[in-house]
């Protein structure tokens, strides 16, 4: 029997399982699966942002830093005091980043207050957490 022959009956007799039984994961899933992994370490679900239409459009991290960046992904919100001092004890005991990101985007001292200082800080980390993914992320979508 031809090789080609042989591989193409394999395959529609599998439909969508594996040689070994699995069930074979498609690009999309794979994207959603990767999507789901990089999430973990954002602060929110990538997969929230994307829609099922540009999934598989998505070619560069740029792209996908616009399509969260529009979404509002690093919009990070911390609410109630109690969470925002257990965020900034855990991420900046002292303040000093919080409130000197707080004076770049020209908050005055008398506006500062702990949710706004934390939820400054935790979109200002989800960024910088994004970028650290930059070369991951692109080597996933290129291959």
């Amino acid at each position: 029997m031809d090789k080609d022959i042989f591989k193409k009956q394999l395959q529609e007799s599998l439909g969508d399982r594996c040689v070994d039984g699995s069930k074979k994961i498609t690009q999309k899933e794979k994207r959603i699966e990767f999507f789901d992994r990089i999430s973990e370490g954002l602060g929110f679900d990538v997969n929230e942002y994307v829609d099922d239409e540009s999934l598989m459009d998505i070619t560069s991290c740029d792209e996908l830093y616009d399509i969260l960046e529009d979404g509002g992904a690093f919009d990070i919100e911390i609410i109630y005091y109690h969470n925002a001092i257990k965020y900034l004890r855990d991420n900046d005991a002292s303040l000093h980043e919080s409130i000197q990101i707080a004076s770049e985007m020209g908050f005055e001292t008398k506006a500062l207050n702990s949710e706004l200082l934390a939820s400054l800080l935790a979109t200002h980390n989800a960024r910088l957490n994004f970028e650290d993914l930059r070369n991951e992320i692109n080597e996933f979508l290129n291959k």
